[in-house]
């Protein structure tokens, strides 16, 4: 029979063991480290770089999150929009993914919010070809591609 000081003893290190396991795994281990191979290739945002040094020094532009979201009663965000062209009150973006590509006409207004990459107000006149937008505000019927009537229109990066 066991007594209860082995019993104590025996957890304790499996305890130990599988902490020790965990942090191995993690890499935080400053062996794991001192032992870890830097000349490796390291990837970061679908790019593979052959040093570390490159990757730190080399900032690859991310490809801007894409989301549409249509709700039942019309009101719509699109996020990722790239801006086509820019008439007067009227924005053409699009959206790609895969092989498909989204068309929308923005409609905006003297009640459209504008915003730039800060969350500073903006205007119409700070959209150009090719910025990336988040759009909200309600779809409308009617044309040869969806039509949003612009409540908030953000400039992103």
């Amino acid at each position: 029979m066991l007594s209860q000081r082995m019993f104590v003893l025996a957890a304790l290190a499996a305890t130990v063991a599988i902490a020790g396991a965990l942090l191995l795994y993690q890499g935080y281990s400053p062996l794991t480290q001192a032992l870890s191979n830097s000349s490796g290739p390291v990837t970061s945002a679908n790019s593979v770089y052959l040093s570390a040094a490159a990757a730190a020094t080399s900032s690859p532009k991310q490809d801007p999150v894409r989301e549409i979201h249509i709700a039942n009663t019309g009101l719509t965000l699109l996020r990722g929009a790239r801006v086509l062209s820019v008439s007067g009150n009227t924005l053409v973006v699009g959206m790609i993914w895969g092989t498909s590509e989204f068309t929308w006409t923005v409609q905006t207004s003297y009640g459209t919010k504008f915003f730039n990459t800060d969350g500073e107000k903006a205007s119409v006149a700070n959209i150009h070809t090719g910025d990336i937008l988040t759009v909200t505000g309600k779809i409308s019927e009617g044309g040869a591609r969806p039509y949003i009537n612009a409540d908030i229109v953000r400039t992103t990066d």
